[in-house]
């Protein structure tokens, strides 16, 4: 494998959303024997930098489900941005569902509402991690906004106001199953646009060209690889579009079982240190 891309939630990280020692451990070793590894996330640059320094990981990224491409020093290659009509009509349908959202930008993620936002890393940890205890779930979600991996603002007009701003992607949450399903319905006539999840209770909307599997096509091709040399690790329905573009695709042990029948195998969970585990084998 000259390319390996892996998701973070769910696959990188454990419940206390940090890479494991092995894990770590691991992606040197494939690095050492030449082998490209690249983390491919829904997170914004902030998010991932955080839990890659604290590992001591150097790797270019794919952010944003695929938003934006960041080199090994992490300075951006390229953006794929939604223009800023599309998210007036974005923002219509969720308002008219009364789905809260958050919204990535090149400038960092943002809420209007605190609490909402608690409740948003609260659902995302217990997705990718359903046996992660009370504690585990307050510490994340805290940690997110006390580092400051997610700033609060009055109104989201008054940002889209500022010059230079791009909108990467909305992250719409709501409890209600039958509002999201609606919502997407609605989203997915639009042109030019993804919408996919990461979590029982969210949508993640982008460009139709910010996705990961494109993202990781761009990237292969920017290094003279065939995507047959590719490797793709992931748990989730936004790591699809790379699972099916890869050489080889892997579902992690805890993944949705649908994320399982996709992958042409499945490793161990990532309490497990799956990624060690498959990276090891392939390699």
């Amino acid at each position: 494998m000259k390319l390996i891309a892996i998701d973070m939630d769910g696959t990188l990280v454990n419940k206390q959303l940090k890479v494991t020692k092995e894990n770590a451990s691991a992606i040197k070793e494939a690095q050492n024997k030449g082998h490209l590894v690249v983390i491919a996330t829904g997170r914004s640059y902030d998010e991932a930098r955080f839990a890659l320094s604290d590992a001591e990981l150097h790797l270019p990224l794919i952010c944003v489900n695929g938003a934006e491409i960041r080199s090994e020093d992490w300075d951006i290659l390229t953006s794929v941005p939604i223009p800023h009509f599309q998210y007036e009509q974005i923002e219509a349908v969720l308002s008219k569902e009364d789905i809260y959202y958050e919204l990535y930008t090149n400038k960092g993620t943002f809420t209007a509402n605190r609490e909402r936002a608690y409740e948003v890393m609260k659902d995302i940890v217990l997705t990718s991690n359903p046996e992660a205890t009370d504690d585990d779930v307050q510490k994340a979600a805290l940690r997110r906004i006390k580092l400051g991996l997610v700033h609060v603002v009055n109104s989201y007009q008054e940002l889209l106001d500022q010059e230079g701003i791009e909108v990467y992607k909305l992250l719409g949450f709501h409890a209600n199953q039958e509002k999201l399903a609606r919502a997407a319905q609605e989203l997915n006539m639009m042109d030019e646009l993804a919408v996919s999840s990461s979590s029982r209770h969210n949508l993640e909307i982008t460009n139709s060209e910010a996705q990961k599997g494109v993202a990781l096509e761009k990237f292969a091709q920017m290094h003279d690889i065939c995507m047959k040399d590719t490797m793709a690790i992931g748990d989730n329905y936004n790591d699809v579009s790379m699972l099916e573009r890869a050489g080889t695709s892997v579902a992690m042990g805890n993944a949705e079982e649908d994320i399982k029948k996709i992958a042409q195998y499945v490793t161990k969970t990532n309490e497990e240190s799956g990624v060690a585990y498959a990276i090891r084998n392939f390699l």
